[in-house]
């Protein structure tokens, strides 16, 4: 089970800081009927975030609802809420901005009441709802002052140091785009070439293109 444990955390990290299509090659590989309960869900989260990272988001979607329905069956909250936020995503609720911000405060209220401590990525998922659906400014500002203060107090206990700078990337690239800016995009720039992370470097580089076609 050890062996396999590693062999997700090596697939989270390729898709991270590697290629992203490798990444899904490498989580395919895994035998997922041979994993413990708590190593399946979060399998399962793993495998549906690398779909969605490659664009494949048909097999993403169906990914997501396959972990919700696990999470209901076996009734962890924690995992219901891991499944809520993805399946908040503007990419699965293209026609229904409404759903998207009410999947992500209900994921967010399941990961606080679970005691999660990954909050600041729950917050991260509500704010990208709020934009999807054009929610006010004065109303997302409340949301990044809460997003920055659980970044605060997760980066002093997490030993994941990847996920912790993704988070921090994610919350600047939010907010260039709110504000319309693009100082905080170079910030992230600069903290994704430092850390090496692959998936936001393209990401951060595709939104500053945005910028200078404007």
């Amino acid at each position: 089970m050890n062996n396999l444990k590693e062999q997700i955390q090596i697939a989270r990290d390729e898709r991270e800081i590697g290629d992203a299509n490798k990444a899904l090659e490498l989580f395919l590989k895994i035998d997922e009927s041979k994993l413990e309960p708590d190593q399946r869900f979060y399998y399962i989260a793993e495998l549906g975030l690398t779909y969605w990272h490659v664009k494949k988001f048909d097999e993403a979607k169906n990914t997501f609802e396959k972990l919700k329905a696990l999470a209901e069956k076996h009734g962890n909250k924690s995992y219901e809420a891991v499944a809520l936020r993805h399946l908040s995503r503007p990419e699965f609720n293209e026609n229904d901005p409404d759903s998207a911000v009410e999947c992500a405060l209900e994921a967010r209220k399941l990961a606080h009441s679970e005691k999660r401590e990954d909050l600041v990525w729950f917050d991260h998922g509500v704010v990208t709802a709020m934009m999807f659906k054009g929610t006010s400014i004065e109303e997302i500002e409340k949301w990044f002052e809460l997003e920055a203060e659980d970044l605060y107090n997760i980066s002093r206990k997490t030993k994941d140091e990847i996920a912790k700078w993704v988070w921090t990337t994610g919350l600047l690239m939010d907010r260039a785009k709110v504000y319309d800016t693009k100082s905080d995009l170079y910030v992230a720039l600069l903290i994704a070439e430092h850390f090496s992370l692959a998936r936001r470097k393209e990401q951060i580089e595709t939104l500053l293109k945005e910028f200078e076609t404007k």
